[in-house]
């Protein structure tokens, strides 16, 4: 896999956190349908424990963490390599940003407007991969 001139993106894991299944699925949407040949999508288990192709991608890519919450856990994880994030769109800030609530359980599905809030984070996402992409271009360190 080529990584030139590609953004990363790692979202939190937060699993059954509803935040951090509206990270996770941002961060699909952008990867698989609105920014595929400008992303790749980080694994944060992966990189945490060590796996290489995760780790070349820190090293050779700007990274936009998505985080679910005040742990900042796709932050955390890229320091476990030495890595730190090029920009971060925190999913709460972007729902206050938009005055949107949602109720934060655990479940399996998410609902219609947390689906909303997923575009929402998303649309964040790229506008921080195209900033960083557009960096990339004119040669400007990651």
């Amino acid at each position: 896999m080529t990584l030139a001139g590609k953004v990363a993106v790692i979202p939190c894991t937060g699993v059954g956190q509803v935040l951090g299944t509206i990270a996770r699925q941002a961060a699909y949407r952008v990867c698989e349908d609105m920014r595929p040949e400008g992303t790749v999508l980080l694994c944060l288990p992966a990189l945490v424990r060590g796996v290489r192709e995760d780790i070349e991608m820190i090293r050779q890519c700007p990274v936009v963490a998505i985080e679910g919450c005040n742990e900042r856990c796709a932050a955390h994880a890229l320091s476990t390599q030495d890595g730190s994030p090029s920009a971060t769109v925190f999913v709460p800030g972007v729902m206050k940003g938009k005055d949107v609530k949602v109720r934060r359980e655990a479940r399996r599905q998410l609902t219609a407007l947390e689906l909303a809030v997923v575009e929402l984070v998303a649309e964040a996402v790229v506008a921080e991969v195209d900033r960083l992409a557009a960096k990339n271009r004119t040669g400007e360190p990651k």
